[in-house]
């Protein structure tokens, strides 16, 4: 059985206490061992979106860059570009979206390098022969790195159920290509008698792809790319995804873009992912947001399907329902699961050990 360590805190925890425990969390699952003397050695992570305030705390990524440094490895924080309007829609206006979220070199103690170039075409195409993918998209500088520690913030998520460590390597260490692919058979659709015609969704889609009308907006299938930008934006409940096989194909595309980096990295990469401040939606959302669930605390560890396993169990043990149930119901958040063990991602079973 792979091991889940797990170390329980809450946003009214003092953050010295976060940190030395923090500090044991890495210690104790072994992630000091993925990382070698004189690495180039990403942080993988998610800075949130403007407008956000429940992205991850700067504090806890600096606790992981000093560990990181202890090894004589070199660190640097890292993240991919998006698909939809947004400042993290290209390296430029990424980086300072990060910089006013306190991801700085003064707060963390390293750089922040975009992995897939200024627009997010810088990629790779790795063989992994599984069932839907010959080849996927991934981030340049997640093959050409030495190790990786990837940070990963629990949330809901619309189209898959919750968004966690499988989401965060899967969709958020490919390339614009890979993304792309994983989001061909999610594709929004407008209820008609809700639209308001307000022009929000018109004005984010990066496709051009919505038509306002007198009474109502529409979507060109052909050129919708399944970003979901409209449904971020609309205020009315007018935009929803069409909840059928193509959530479940999501799910299966991300794990299989996932295994494309594992594969690649093998004992090169270790996994943190904190359960504090979940809220119904992923840090994508340019909002202010409030947490759904209670918090629960961090999961560390090297096998990322037993951690998200575990996220779900320990979410579910603390408020009577996961993270997945409490944001959307409707989804089988147990596909990315399931699918993921069987393409030989990780493993469901797993013994935690509680810091």
């Amino acid at each position: 059985m792979s091991k889940v360590y797990f170390y329980e805190f809450s946003t009214e925890t003092q953050d010295d206490l976060v940190q030395k425990n923090l500090k044991k969390v890495f210690n104790e699952a072994g992630l000091q061992d993925t990382i070698g003397k004189h690495d180039l050695s990403a942080v993988k992570l998610h800075i949130g979106e403007r407008g956000l305030n429940t992205y991850m705390s700067p504090v806890w990524i600096e606790t992981i860059v000093r560990k990181i440094k202890a090894e004589g490895a070199k660190p640097y924080l890292s993240d991919t570009n998006v698909l939809y309007k947004s400042d993290r829609s290209n390296a430029v206006d990424h980086l300072h979206l990060a910089k006013d979220h306190g991801f700085t070199i003064e707060n963390t103690g390293a750089p922040m390098i975009i992995a897939d170039g200024i627009t997010g075409n810088n990629e790779e195409e790795i063989e992994i022969n599984a069932p839907l993918n010959e080849s996927v998209a991934l981030a340049t500088d997640y093959l050409t790195t030495d190790s990786i520690i990837v940070a990963s913030h629990v949330t809901g998520h619309l189209a898959t159920g919750f968004g966690s460590t499988i989401k965060n390597i899967g969709m958020g260490m490919s390339s614009r290509k890979g993304k792309l692919v994983q989001h061909s058979q999610s594709k929004p659709e407008i209820n008609k008698a809700q639209c308001t015609t307000c022009g929000k969704c018109v004005e984010w889609c990066p496709e051009d792809a919505i038509t306002l009308y007198d009474d109502y907006a529409e979507i060109d299938e052909a050129k919708c790319i399944g970003c979901g930008e409209c449904v971020a934006v609309c205020r009315f409940n007018a935009v929803d995804f069409k909840w059928d096989s193509s959530a479940e194909i999501l799910q299966k595309q991300i794990a299989e873009h996932a295994l494309g980096i594992v594969k690649q990295k093998e004992d090169s990469i270790g996994y943190i992912t904190f359960m504090v401040n979940m809220t119904e939606d992923c840090d994508c959302y340019g909002e202010e947001a409030e947490k759904i669930i209670e918090d629960v605390g961090v999961v560390a560890g090297k096998d990322p399907v037993a951690l998200d396993k575990a996220v779900l169990d320990l979410t579910e043990e603390r408020s009577n329902e996961s993270i997945s149930e409490a944001a959307y119901p409707n989804i089988d958040s147990n596909v990315i699961l399931e699918y993921s063990e069987e393409i030989g991602l990780g493993e469901l079973d797993y013994d935690i050990v509680e810091i």
